[in-house]
């Protein structure tokens, strides 16, 4: 038996980790599985970007285990990472049986050994107990694998990669010795402090280049800019925010940091170590009496990007142009904070810790001011709702938060970002913010006008959009749709696609002179991540004398809408006709609410002759794009990549 000290042969595969030799249980002393979806997407993202760069090896992390009696491995430590492996390699089909199993928990017990029965990697069993892991499942089959691109799920990703997560993978698990006091050691583990993480690593390599600047402040800022889900002005006391922000709060006006080292209350110079330590930004609040904020509740948001990744942003702007890495290959900065001090390192002779902090500053600023996020609203459509907000001050003097544009241009620019993020919303590789960033640190503007902005943002769609999807001619009258000769992607079709047209048919409703006269109910983009089939596949396949012919488009765009998993579900293998009269209200996007209107007009029977009059349709639509988003204004000139 290994032990704790015994370091030889403890990276196993996946393969031999779940080995039928293999039982591991998880005790009663365990919490429950608790991973939701950015977890389960950064595991999965990691791994499939290790093997589409070549890496022979991924090390996924630690499993601590205690051998019992009767040879089955308790889990003392890496459960939820055991838990999500168990699921996938179900999924990708790796292994057909559970490994894992919980001490009086009939319901987990129960709904895995379902799970592991069923040829589509479902489970009927629905006990609120087991709601994470039929979440977590989901997830697994939807989340698209390549960060940087969109519909590479799991059960389409090859043979190859299946090879790959099975026998490059490696977990490193170490067994503890029998007579190991279970208690006292995760006591230990508790108790031993949280190690340092990437960006605070960062932190003091930046801080020990400051070559005689303040630390002090380098540090207040850091941790300002740090505090993701507050705005950056609410960070700092009134005094220091009218120097950083103007009297009216809403400029940016810091230009360097100041050249004496801060003292601290005893009179002595502030050590790095003492600078390292503190967690203080702005002094202490009550030093400011006219900080009284408005309209609280809009200032705590959800960010849609966390402090790692926005720092791999920031050396992205600065160094925009390809960098040499350790390993003597030249490459762009990969926006993936799990490369944030490999980064540093790349650019470390090149990199001034002053420069560095006032970028971060202003990108921050830029952030809080022209890019969304989310804040509680309890009526809102899954309890959230998008926000966009500016600081002013008040005439009481005390800093508000107002909407960044007026009325109708407000709608306009939420609507482009909010369809940006829904289309990607991981948080690592995340460009079209990238690009955002980039533009407003090449303008060195704080104060940019709605048309300039819009501008920047629809050149980012129609950029991508440019460089993803494949275009196709209309179908013509006499001609049956098929597979060959139409956009036929199915569940594979690019949910970014589905969000453009949304944002298409919308954007043209509200222009002066439309392409289509299309009248639309208001939507908001949310994260929908299921392709709805409006003529379902199981339904067509039992009334095949209603839809003849219907595999050859039962596939086609114009059979296909985004939709949230739960309607999905309750849609399920309905007609056409109880989806459009029973599902036209709430929260629809513009695709959806014009094949709904299609089918009534049809009289409920949409079929080969709606999906290829819908799919003619959206072609134009698409092909109209530019014209459509430059209704009242000429393009910008093109955002290249450098």
């Amino acid at each position: 038996m290994g032990t704790i000290n015994d370091t030889e042969n403890l990276g196993k595969s996946i393969a031999e980790i779940f080995d039928r030799q293999y039982k591991y249980v998880i005790s009663l002393y365990q919490r429950n599985f608790s991973w939701r979806r950015p977890q389960i997407e950064q595991l999965l993202q990691d791994i499939y970007s290790a093997f589409k760069n070549g890496q022979n090896h991924y090390y996924i992390g630690s499993l601590v285990v205690l051998k019992r009696s009767n040879g089955d491995f308790e889990v003392i430590d890496g459960q939820q990472r055991l838990t999500v492996l168990s699921l996938i390699t179900k999924i990708m089909k790796i292994n057909d049986e559970p490994r894992l199993f919980y001490d009086s928990r009939p319901e987990f017990e129960e709904f895995l050994a379902d799970f592991y029965k069923s040829k589509d990697g479902n489970s009927d069993i629905d006990y609120p107990q087991t709601a994470h892991l039929r979440n977590a499942i989901g997830y697994i089959k939807e989340i698209d694998l390549d960060a940087e691109l969109t519909a590479t799920k799991i059960g389409d990703a090859g043979t190859d990669f299946v090879n790959y997560f099975k026998n490059n993978v490696i977990l490193v698990r170490v067994e503890i010795p029998q007579d190991t006091d279970v208690a006292s050691y995760f006591e230990i583990m508790n108790n031993r402090g949280a190690q340092l993480q990437k960006h605070e690593i960062l932190k003091s390599f930046l801080l020990s280049k400051l070559n005689g600047k303040s630390y002090d402040e380098f540090a207040k800022i850091w941790t300002a800019c740090s505090q993701m889900e507050t705005p950056i002005q609410k960070l700092f006391t009134a005094d220091v925010r009218r120097r950083y922000f103007g009297d009216n709060y809403d400029n940016f006006l810091f230009e360097s940091l100041a050249e004496t080292y801060t003292e601290n209350r005893n009179g002595q110079i502030k050590k790095l170590d003492d600078i390292l330590n503190e967690s203080f930004v702005g002094g202490n609040a009550e030093d400011s009496k006219d900080d009284s904020e408005a309209n609280d509740d809009e200032t705590k948001y959800k960010s849609i990007i966390d402090f790692p990744n926005f720092l791999m942003h920031v050396f992205k702007v600065m160094f925009p142009n390809k960098v040499k890495f350790s390993d003597g290959e030249e490459k762009e900065i990969p926006l993936n904070e799990k490369y944030l001090i490999s980064t540093y390192k790349a650019v470390e002779n090149q990199l001034n810790s002053e420069d560095f902090i006032k970028t971060l500053f202003f990108c921050r600023t830029i952030f809080d001011k022209y890019v969304v996020k989310t804040v509680i609203d309890d009526k809102a459509e899954e309890g959230e709702r998008w926000t966009l907000k500016k600081p002013q001050k008040n005439n009481n003097n005390a800093l508000d938060y107002i909407d960044t544009f007026d009325n109708d241009e407000q709608n306009r620019i939420v609507k482009a970002l909010t369809m940006l993020q829904v289309s990607f919303r991981s948080r690592i590789y995340k460009k079209w913010l990238y690009d955002v960033l980039k533009w407003f640190n090449k303008q060195q503007k704080i104060e940019v006008g709605y048309i300039e902005h819009l501008n920047l943002l629809d050149t980012i769609i129609l950029n991508h959009y440019d460089e993803r999807i494949i275009e196709y001619n209309p179908i013509g009258e006499n001609i049956h749709l098929s597979k060959e000769n139409s956009y036929s992607e199915g569940l594979n079709t690019p949910h970014f696609l589905f969000n453009f047209i949304d944002y298409l048919y919308w954007v043209d409703s509200k222009n002066d002179v439309p392409v289509f006269n299309t009248k639309l109910e208001s939507f908001e983009f949310k994260y929908w991540n299921s392709i709805e089939h409006h003529i379902a596949r199981e339904w067509a396949c039992r009334n095949s004398e209603k839809v003849p012919g219907y595999e050859n488009y039962i596939d086609n765009l114009g059979n296909l809408c985004l939709i949230n998993k739960s309607t999905n579900s309750r849609l399920s293998d309905r007609d056409t006709k109880e989806k459009a009269e029973t599902f036209d209200k709430g929260n629809l996007g513009s695709n959806r609410q014009i094949m709904y209107a299609l089918t009534k007009n049809a009289g409920g029977n949409y079929r080969e002759e709606q999906v290829k009059q819908h799919y003619n349709e959206l072609l134009k639509l698409l092909s109209c794009r530019d014209v459509i988003l430059r209704n009242t204004f000429p393009p910008p000139p093109l955002i290249h990549n450098s």
